[in-house]
């Protein structure tokens, strides 16, 4: 890393001693950049749901080398450990309630507390491995390209659910 910098090691070890704190703070990083990103929208429509997932998704593509490390990370770090814990929460808490408001403004229509709870659940495990399976699979794509290809399956996940107008904002994403 040092050498791709043009720096000295000891510039790196003078503030990340051990790798763990290099990577605590690339996941602090990510999660802020995220938590800037992912926030509840009271108002939102199915294209700000598409461009919020894009965003947050361009961000994961910058901290790639984290993000394709995860479970092992996690594994071997318990402060980031606990930390994901507290941020899974969060996220899954927010992706809740902004396809609450996509249905509020009439852009999805949910049928029971089940279609919400499985529509949380596939979001929030696409937003959580895309980048992994995309390293595996698609990785003659460019990074644009591979956002799209998710993005493009997010949008087949919601269309079942949406109304005429959050139909015709997920069209280009299809």
């Amino acid at each position: 890393m040092a050498a791709h910098l043009g720096i000295r090691v000891s510039n790196i070890t003078y503030y990340f001693p051990t790798k763990d704190h290099l990577v605590n703070q690339l996941s602090l990083d990510l999660g802020e950049l995220n938590s800037q990103t992912i926030r509840k929208v009271d108002r939102l429509d199915m294209t700000g749901f598409m461009e919020m997932l894009e965003k947050t998704f361009e961000n994961q593509t910058r901290y790639r080398c984290v993000l394709l490390s995860f479970v092992h990370l996690l594994d071997q770090n318990p402060i980031m450990a606990k930390r994901y814990q507290e941020t899974e929460t969060t996220r899954n808490s927010t992706l809740r309630a902004n396809l609450c408001s996509l249905q509020e403004n009439g852009q999805i229509l949910l049928s029971s507390e089940n279609d919400l709870a499985f529509l949380v659940s596939s979001l929030a495990l696409i937003a959580r491995f895309w980048i992994s399976e995309a390293a595996v699979s698609y990785r003659q794509l460019s990074p644009q390209e591979q956002i799209r290809h998710y993005l493009g399956l997010v949008a087949r996940i919601l269309l079942p659910y949406t109304t005429g107008p959050g139909k015709a904002a997920l069209i280009p994403y299809l």
